[in-house]
């Protein structure tokens, strides 16, 4: 188990994050706010109970994730500690510049949430032992897309449930039977029909298919 600090604005992903941090075994702590994130670091450094990993979006109120990551980088009792951005900006020179203050690795929205709980499991392994085991080490520069998940579960005739979250904070399920969509259902926050028109067209934040 692992003590997770995850700062991110965007409650219901936060939501998600949490939830599935949890249900790994992780001692989670949450918030949304830049300051409030070193406050939380320092407390905890001053418990005695540091944090094991900073999970951290960029655009944050108050204060920048990457200024938290300067603050985790230059304090010597916190340097060694993981760093991993999970933000909008997903542009090959905007995640150069989240690697560039220091940080380990970096997801964009949208992002599978098995590939976030992977590279958070390899960043904990590896950080614990002192060295890279044989795993090859996530690429920050590369993730997983909605588009090859979806083209894996067609042209594979995979057997699951696709969930997704969208940018507008509503929710959906896609059953697939065979690659081929058994049942879809929505939250009743958005038509059925426009929730895929989103999903379709890149406007989720998150995805997961168990």
């Amino acid at each position: 188990m692992a003590h997770i600090l995850v700062v991110e604005d965007e409650q219901d992903v936060c939501e998600v994050v949490v939830a599935a941090l949890k249900a790994e075994g992780h001692d989670v702590t949450a918030t949304g706010d830049g300051i409030a994130a070193i406050v939380l670091l320092k407390d905890a450094l001053r418990d005695r109970q540091p944090f094991s990993l900073v999970i951290c979006d960029i655009r944050l109120p108050s204060l920048s994730g990457l200024s938290v990551c300067d603050f985790v980088r230059l304090d010597p009792r916190l340097a060694g500690v993981p760093f991993l951005f999970l933000s909008g900006l997903g542009a090959t020179e905007q995640r150069l510049a989240g690697l560039s203050r220091g940080a380990n690795d970096y997801l964009a929205k949208p992002f599978a949430l098995d590939e976030l709980i992977a590279r958070v499991n390899w960043l904990l392994q590896n950080s614990s032992s002192g060295s890279a085991d044989d795993t090859e080490a996530p690429n920050p520069l590369e993730q997983k897309t909605l588009d090859a998940l979806l083209r894996d579960i067609v042209h594979n005739a995979r057997h699951g449930t696709l969930h997704f979250l969208l940018q507008d904070g509503s929710r959906g399920q896609i059953a697939f039977r065979e690659g081929k969509a058994a049942a879809v259902v929505g939250d009743g926050v958005a038509p059925l029909e426009e929730q895929l028109r989103r999903l379709f067209s890149g406007q989720a934040k998150m995805f997961h298919f168990a």
